[in-house]
């Protein structure tokens, strides 16, 4: 109530692991006689190469040139190659979709080179391809050190596994009693390159599929116990893969009982990799079993590998260390040891580091909430190399970084998990190109929400009721006028609805209504009617977007009659009810403070305007004010008996109730309280000071009411969220300018109303 008529002042989601895809199988017959490939000839194949001397990023272009349709579906690609590639690829596989398979090329010697090959496999879901339409070529990539191709490369369709074969590891051994680990760890390795751990279980077997012709190497990992260590063996350790075969190679456990020993020295942490916090760990395979110990060196020291087989050679095999722009290959020497009871043998681990590609990638996250400072995100590189973490920092919920990342690699990201939010990434997984922008967006949970846990609501007699029919009670805050203390980006004088604002109002204080006061007069909706519905259409998708409900109120003040503005209020609403008549978090307060005025004239200019709304969006609630500015007629010497004797004849409606605590005192307490009795009442306007919006707070006036409406679940909304100078804004002259938006920044009848509204 007030004696003054203005208050100015949502792919596909591919993970390209490092390790060949793990199936279970049934071993394959040895006697069946692999029929002679015959590759498709008019599939073309070009390659080409970029990088410097470091680093190459080989593309691999086939080209359908036969004249028709050509599905890939299994397809296998080989091609001969001066060095070895065990490697992942990646590419450009448009008009296909992106294959769902292990994304690896491996190679074994053939003829003085190394035969590469690799296969592809599409989802075969309806929405995908497998199919190369005539005349359209793909892309394939990967990274090497040199461009080391020989000749074309030739393409096999109809059966991936034409120019594969599959290792079936066989475990033989029951787990041990005092075991916990629920399988063997056992790693298949080809040309000195680990490029499979394969998980087997106790007493199980598990193939290892879509793998070059040629020799392997297996290896079981020791395991260890609560009372005794276990000795993994292969038998054999070296097994050959035939194309359309599986080879066979069986695990088994026993104690160790061994007292070798051996030592490796490594070097001291080289220049290239100033910097690096991480230990090489060392794989120490004995050559005639295939086990192996894992151990964990230091830089610049020796370390004693005990435990082992006297009399046993043993290998090694760490990965290489990728840091600071540099490869860092490992090199022993030698390359064997002969454990000993008697004395300790000792092999040297150097590297030899050289400088890889880089390419700058931009981390950009938006979403996050306002006080979250930085978010910390980890990228997992599907090689053996150590993930990376990069903290984004962050300013009101965005915020972006470059990072220099090695050119070619395929992350996985992920980021620590934020209370109350969900974190999507686009791409994902990223694969590192110059240029490249990695979109991290966190988006507030909204599986518990006002609006969610109550849907529609309607009157349901004298009471506010959701959509299970249960009396509810709504407490939220009202803007200040908008062209005063509007929404961001639009034409006002200052922001104090921002997205970081209403952040704050709906998950901090869990506000489950706001209101958007817009003026029609004192420079509001008259001056710009376009320009203020798209600002309230814009604060109603916010509020929509944070799962709360939302009045819009049709803010007249002077002149007092309503009905001066009733052209102005159909059109309005009209334009209103049109854009958002699907939503289901609306309220219309069609007239906020009639003056001057009788009840029969405010319900003459209601009569005229709700069947106008009602055409359009015949469900939402709408708000009429009454008489006094709203006081139910108290200001002007009447009361709500007015209502009660010529009531609105239209449903889902509420009548209004205005308050400020330091002026209005138990003559108009008592009143909504007899009103409450009989007619369904919504507060959608108190303070606790005087009817100016300023002067001293009277709290305990203030508690009087607000114990009242928690009794009687009447819904409130408090006058103002904005800076403004007056007692009534709940924030400090500049917060809307500065931030940040924290209790310190509160006045002190912001703090009260926060309190009450998380009560």
């Amino acid at each position: 109530m007030k004696t003054v008529v203005s208050r100015t002042g949502k792919k596909l989601f591919i993970t390209a692991s490092l390790f060949p895809i793990l199936t279970f199988a049934a071993p394959q017959s040895s006697n069946v006689s692999p029929l002679s490939p015959q590759p498709t000839t008019c599939i073309v194949s070009t390659f080409s190469s970029t990088g410097d001397n470091y680093w190459k990023t080989i593309t691999l272009t086939l080209a359908n040139q036969c004249g028709t349709t050509i599905d890939f579906q299994n397809a296998t690609i080989s091609f001969q190659n001066i060095i070895p590639l065990n490697t992942n690829f990646w590419g450009n596989f448009d008009p296909l979709s992106y294959p769902d398979n292990n994304l690896q090329i491996t190679s074994q010697g053939s003829d003085g080179n190394y035969l590469a090959s690799l296969s592809l496999h599409f989802p075969t879901e309806p929405w995908a391809n497998s199919k190369l339409p005539a005349n359209r070529s793909f892309q394939i990539k990967y990274g090497a050190v040199s461009d080391g191709h020989v000749g074309s490369a030739s393409v096999y369709l109809s059966g991936g596994d034409v120019q594969t074969g599959s290792i079936q590891l066989k475990n033989d051994s029951s787990k041990p009693s005092d075991v916990i680990q629920p399988y063997a760890l056992v790693h298949v390795i080809a040309n000195g390159t680990n490029i499979s751990n394969v998980q087997l279980p106790w007493g199980g077997t598990q193939n290892v599929s879509g793998l070059a012709q040629g020799d392997y190497s297996i290896t079981a990992e020791n395991v260890s116990g609560s009372n005794a260590n276990y000795k993994g063996s292969a038998v054999p350790t070296t097994v050959s893969v035939i194309a359309n075969q599986t080879a066979t190679s069986t695990i088994t456990y026993a104690v160790i009982q061994q007292n070798g020993q051996l030592a490796i020295q490594l070097q001291t942490l080289p220049d290239e990799l100033s910097g690096y916090t991480g230990n090489p760990v060392v794989k120490v395979i004995q050559s005639d079993t295939g086990s192996s110990v894992q151990s964990t060196l230091n830089w610049d020291t020796t370390t004693t590998v005990s435990q082992l087989k006297s009399g046993s050679t043993y290998n090694f095999s760490t990965p290489v260390i990728t840091y600071n722009n540099y490869n860092c290959e490992p090199l022993f020497n030698p390359t064997s040891v002969i454990a000993s009871s008697t004395s300790i043998p000792a092999t040297s681990l150097t590297y030899r580091c050289t400088q890889v590609a880089q390419s700058l990638v931009t981390f950009s996250v938006k979403g996050a909430p306002t006080t979250l400072s930085s978010l910390q995100v980890t990228l997992t590189p599907n090689n053996t190399t150590t993930p990376i973490t990069q903290n984004i920092p962050l300013t009101n919920g965005t915020g972006s970084k470059a990072v220099s990342l090695t050119t070619g690699t395929i992350y996985t990201v992920s980021a620590n998990a934020v209370s109350g939010y969900t974190t999507t990434f686009n791409p994902q997984p990223l694969t590192v190109e110059n240029g490249a922008i990695e979109n991290i967006t966190l988006t507030a949970d909204s599986s518990d929400t006002p609006v969610s846990r109550n849907g529609q609501l309607h009157v349901c007699g004298t009471q506010l009721c959701n959509e299970h029919n249960q009396t509810i009670q709504l407490k939220g805050m009202s803007s200040h006028g908008i062209q005063w203390y509007g929404w961001q980006g639009s034409n006002t004088g200052k922001a104090c609805l921002t997205t970081a604002s209403l952040d704050i109002l709906a998950n901090t204080w869990k506000a489950s209504i706001m209101r958007i006061s817009m003026y029609v007069q004192e420079g509001g909706y008259e001056t710009n009617p376009t320009a203020f519905t798209n600002q309230v259409n814009a604060l109603i998708d916010e509020a929509t977007r944070r799962g709360i409900y939302v009045i819009v109120d049709w803010h007249i003040l002077t002149p007092g009659d309503p009905n001066v503005n009733l052209s102005k209020a159909k059109t309005f609403f009209t334009a209103i009810a049109t854009a958002h008549k699907n939503n289901n978090n609306l309220f219309y307060e069609i007239a906020n403070e009639p003056n001057g005025v009788s009840w029969s004239s405010i319900k003459s200019y209601a009569d005229a305007l709700i069947p106008v709304i009602r055409t359009i969006d015949n469900k939402t609630i709408i708000l009429v004010g009454t008489a006094g500015w709203s006081s139910l007629g108290v200001s002007d010497g009447r009361s709500s008996q007015d209502i009660i004797n010529n009531p609105l004849n239209h449903s889902n409606i509420m009548y209004t109730f205005h308050f400020y605590a330091a002026s209005h005192r138990d003559n108009y307490l008592n009143e909504v309280d007899k009103a409450s009795n009989s007619l369904p009442i919504f507060v959608t306007e108190f303070g606790t000071q005087t009817y100016s919006g300023g002067g001293a707070n009277d709290f305990a006036m203030a508690d009087r009411y607000l114990q009242l409406f928690s009794q009687k679940k009447i819904s409130w909304i408090n006058w103002n969220y904005s800076d403004d100078s007056l007692s009534g804004a709940v924030w400090k002259t500049g917060t809307c300018s500065n931030g940040p938006w924290v209790d310190t920044n509160l006045k002190p009848a912001g703090s009260y109303i926060k309190k009450n509204i998380l009560i």
